[in-house]
């Protein structure tokens, strides 16, 4: 007997055996997406959970759904802030909000950044808080003592002097517009404060000062201090001079804690106290003086256990119990 011819079977069976393993493995990849809650829901959550208590450090200064939209757009402009911890992406946002400032990835201006380094300790990434010079000068200004305050780069081929004598301090400064303003060119920055008072402030730094700074700061090789020297240069200057002017609290402690990451961890994470309650073995002994009598009554239990004092005195207060 002739056996007959095995069918073949048809190549699109093949096809569609991959295109359903294909189909499997694309739904099973979406759905450990959803499983895993990206970095802005995870600021979302720590955002909707601790706001009554994020409220009391910012104010009314914005609300949830604005503080919730700039760290989106921030992260958004800048990537790597979503592998940062949320705690401290989110503590840098409400020193932003607490001070009246919006990161410069958002408005522009320069007078704050929000910026990802590492974190020796852990290893883990941290968002860090940086004041610009903008920033800083704004915050000067809101005391209402200061008149005026600016801040200036001088550059190879300016006219700059400055000299201290027994009259005081003096300087002289004219820009040379035909001078190259590189940042590689520049030779000093100086910061002028003309007070309410009629006084004035005054400071200079050479650019080897500025250097000398910037090398002790974690942002020395990326953020403004790469993008925009002459902006940083004038920071410094202001900053070494910033405690001799009058200035608010709030200002002073904003400069003190630039280049760090906010400490809000009571925020996030409150310590709930257990109020402390005395053991029956605990004796208290107290006396209180009723008023308009010269009378004075035991006010707790005695060392026989008599409970009859307590149904008739509040231990803490010392007062009769009604």
């Amino acid at each position: 007997m002739t056996a007959a011819p095995c069918a073949s079977r048809p190549s699109t069976n093949k096809h569609k055996t991959k295109e359903i393993i294909m189909g499997e493995l694309t739904q099973q990849t979406q759905s450990r997406g959803l499983q895993t809650k990206s970095p802005t829901g995870k600021l979302k959550t720590m955002l909707e959970k601790s706001w009554p208590r994020i409220q009391a450090v910012i104010g009314n200064n914005m609300s949830g759904e604005r503080l919730y939209q700039l760290c989106v757009s921030t992260i958004n402009k800048n990537p790597k802030l979503a592998d940062c911890t949320p705690e401290s992406v989110l503590s840098c946002f409400m020193q932003c909000s607490a001070l009246g400032l919006e990161p410069s990835d958002v408005d522009g201006l320069g007078r704050a950044y929000i910026l990802p380094y590492g974190n020796g300790r852990n290893g883990r990434t941290q968002a860090t808080f940086i004041l610009g010079y903008k920033g800083i000068i704004d915050l000067a200004r809101r005391s209402g003592q200061i008149k005026s305050i600016h801040a200036q780069a001088v550059y190879e081929g300016d006219d700059f002097e400055c000299w201290e004598d027994e009259t005081g301090q003096h300087f002289k400064y004219r820009q040379n517009p035909n001078a190259s303003h590189e940042p590689g060119k520049l030779t000093d920055v100086f910061v002028n404060a003309q007070l309410m008072t009629g006084g004035f402030v005054f400071e200079h730094m050479t650019r080897s000062e500025v250097d000398r700074i910037r090398a002790r700061s974690k942002a020395r090789n990326n953020g403004p201090w790469a993008s925009d020297y002459e902006a940083m240069a004038k920071k410094t200057v202001i900053r070494r001079v910033f405690p001799y002017l009058p200035v608010s609290v709030n200002a002073q402690q904003a400069v003190n804690v630039d280049e760090s990451t906010p400490d809000y961890r009571e925020i996030f994470h409150p310590i709930v106290e257990q109020p402390s309650t005395p053991t029956e073995s605990t004796q208290i002994e107290g006396e209180v003086v009723e008023e308009n009598t010269s009378e004075t009554k035991e006010t707790f239990h005695s060392d026989d256990g008599d409970s009859s004092a307590d149904e008739q005195n509040d231990p803490w207060t010392g007062k009769e119990a009604k």
